[in-house]
């Protein structure tokens, strides 16, 4: 498979452009090593309970805790925060008079609704006292003192516009007076903006990406939720225009402090995957890709990305998902640390192999201890009633399905009868959470987020 880099024209501030954008090619007399001897494989090999769901969390024994987050099916998961030994799962629902509105709900160590957080361990929050008020959270983090920060978006509300929406918890999961007017926050970009994701980052300032009016946006505020205009000076945000729209999916944080964000380009007819590194004032870093950004893709074939993770020597790892409709397949680049494509790694930096006879659509992906990657997502053959099957695909860190997990480096995942996979986060040396999402009967109508505890 091939990878191309193409030139952006990239329509930020001129100051960001004088520089001529580097190469994004290994260094001179670098060697293109090939077989996986680059990334050190040894210890990536999964435990001898890999796939098996943890029967000391959630209800009965399952490994499954489900959290009830809207009626009937209203409402979404996105989003797992770990502190410590409390879980937060964080998504939206809908309530009964229609407004859709954050919910968190907060898990003891063993699955179990926290009585200490909010009402039976759930808080929702809203930002108009109306039916038309509709809030959708991206994502979710916590600062050093242990206030939880909920990051999402408010849609448009009569006359206003699309705005970054944040908030902030206290312990008891009462909104914290300190932060924004009352413990929230509505960020007017001068656009709609719609977000994807967010982190908090060791300084407790708050990023968010996603999508201002067709562009690729990354944002960010301050600790106490106002807009922070030292990043990408004087506007506290970015965006990127390409092609027909840019859109951005996911967001790391370096050890320098440098942004990692992953996304997608649309032109020509056809999508792209899109990364791109900031500096911490906010400005493209030039020594990643070609002026701070890598557009890849093959001819004909749409690729969007999904997730995005730093390995410790600086590598970036992208997921997400490539191919026609109907036979999309989960796929994973590396990139060395200045945005060459890790040629070490699967075939000439790509490892995209068919896991099912249908889409396999990808939502997140997480680096193991060992440096497996583990790719979490949706699909195989629809079945009654259009549901999918959540499945977890476990690489080698050379690049390759590992044959040791699941049937061939698959898992599905039995989350409920109308069960998908949202995200994956890692909570030590052996086991992962798996959050979703289940529409069901059980134990009553409506939407819940579901967390499971699994080895790996």
């Amino acid at each position: 498979m091939k990878t191309f880099y193409a030139l952006l024209l990239l329509l930020v501030p001129s100051h960001l452009l004088a520089e001529e954008p580097a190469a994004s090619a290994p260094p001179a007399g670098a060697d293109p090593a090939r077989g996986g001897g680059s990334c050190g494989c040894a210890g990536d090999e999964p435990g001898p309970l890999a796939g098996e769901l943890d029967p000391s969390f959630g209800e009965a024994g399952t490994g499954i805790a489900r959290v009830r987050f809207g009626a009937d099916d209203d409402g979404g998961f996105f989003d797992l925060d770990v502190e410590g030994d409390r879980i937060i799962a964080a998504g939206w629902g809908q309530g009964g008079l229609g407004a859709i509105r954050f919910r968190l709900a907060r898990l003891t160590s063993s699955g179990a609704p926290d009585p200490t957080f909010g009402e039976n361990g759930m808080v929702t929050t809203s930002w108009f006292n109306s039916t038309a008020a509709l809030a959708y959270l991206a994502a979710v983090g916590h600062q050093r003192d242990g206030g939880v920060v909920a990051i999402g978006w408010h849609d448009r509300f009569r006359d206003a516009s699309a705005d970054v929406a944040l908030a902030r918890y206290a312990e008891d999961g009462s909104l914290d007076a300190g932060f924004g007017d009352g413990g929230k926050s509505l960020l007017d970009l001068g656009g709609d903006e719609e977000l994807r994701d967010g982190l908090v980052a060791p300084d407790d300032a708050i990023v968010a990406v996603g999508q201002r009016d067709g562009r690729l946006l990354v944002a960010r505020a301050t600790a106490d939720g106002a807009l922070d205009t030292s990043f990408a000076s004087p506007r506290g945000y970015l965006t990127v225009s390409l092609g027909t729209s840019s859109v951005a999916e996911a967001v790391a944080l370096d050890r320098r402090g440098r942004l990692v964000v992953a996304g997608s380009v649309e032109r020509g007819g056809q999508r792209d995957m899109l990364v791109i590194r900031l500096r911490r004032d906010g400005a493209l870093d030039r020594s990643f890709g070609r002026g701070g950004a890598i557009v890849a893709g093959d001819p004909g074939i749409d690729e969007r990305a999904v997730a995005v993770a730093l390995s410790p020597d600086g590598g970036v790892v992208v997921a997400g998902d490539a191919g026609p409709e109907g036979a999309r397949d989960f796929q994973v680049r590396r990139f060395r640390p200045d945005g060459a494509p890790d040629r070490a790694f699967g075939d000439e930096g790509v490892a995209a192999w068919p896991t099912t006879g249908g889409d396999d659509v990808a939502e997140d992906m997480a680096l193991l201890p060992g440096g497996a990657v583990l790719v979490a997502g949706n699909g195989g053959e629809r079945g009654e009633g259009g549901t999918t099957t959540p499945l977890l695909a476990r690489y080698t860190c050379d690049g390759a399905l590992d044959p040791a997990f699941g049937e061939g480096g698959v898992l599905p995942v039995d989350l409920g009868e109308f069960g998908q996979l949202h995200t994956v986060k890692v909570v030590s040396e052996d086991q992962v959470l798996l959050g979703g999402g289940d529409v069901g009967m059980s134990p009553g109508p409506g939407t819940y987020g579901v967390v499971a505890r699994m080895w790996m």
